[in-house]
């Protein structure tokens, strides 16, 4: 009997962590859909400053447990080595925060977490793999309209942020 009362607790508790990580998810609901996006790449190393185009779309995959993101520049003439990256977007329960894992067309990698929406803006901060190093990398997204959105790539670099993309975003 106490086995059976035991067991029924666990399930009563794995349930409701199921449903706190399901509605932490769904504060990534408003990255999901397609999204179009004009900003300004800035200089980087011998990648001097460019406008770029891109696209962005988002879809929940794996029985709704991670959202894909893919973002795919355009190629013009100032931008002819567009950039596409792969995101995987979660919830780690052991952290309680939400994650974002990418994989880039460059080879880079970056692991990243958030504590969730902050008012209008939501914030991923963690390594990035690039180019035989690895710095602090930090996205954000700021909710500027009821379609649009701003969105920022950073790089930590000797204790001070560096732009490395801004974009406004649309659906």
């Amino acid at each position: 009997m106490k086995a059976r009362i035991t067991l029924v607790i666990l399930i009563a508790l794995a349930s409701f962590a199921a449903q706190a990580d399901n509605s932490k998810l769904r504060e990534l609901d408003p990255l999901k859909g397609t999204w179009t996006c004009k900003g300004t790449a800035f200089a980087m190393g011998d990648t001097p400053e460019h406008p770029v185009a891109a696209t962005i779309t988002g879809s929940w995959i794996l029985g709704g447990q991670w959202l894909e993101v893919h973002y795919t520049e355009t190629k013009t003439a100032k931008n002819p080595k567009p950039f596409a990256v792969r995101a995987f977007f979660g919830y780690d329960s052991e952290l309680k925060k939400l994650v974002l894992g990418s994989i880039e067309s460059d080879g880079g990698y970056s692991t990243e977490n958030s504590d969730g929406w902050q008012g209008n803006s939501i914030v991923f901060v963690g390594p990035n793999h690039m180019g035989g190093m690895t710095m602090n990398g930090r996205d954000t997204w700021t909710k500027t309209g009821k379609n649009t959105m701003a969105y920022k790539f950073e790089l930590e670099d000797k204790g001070k942020w560096a732009t490395a993309i801004e974009e406004t975003c649309s659906k």
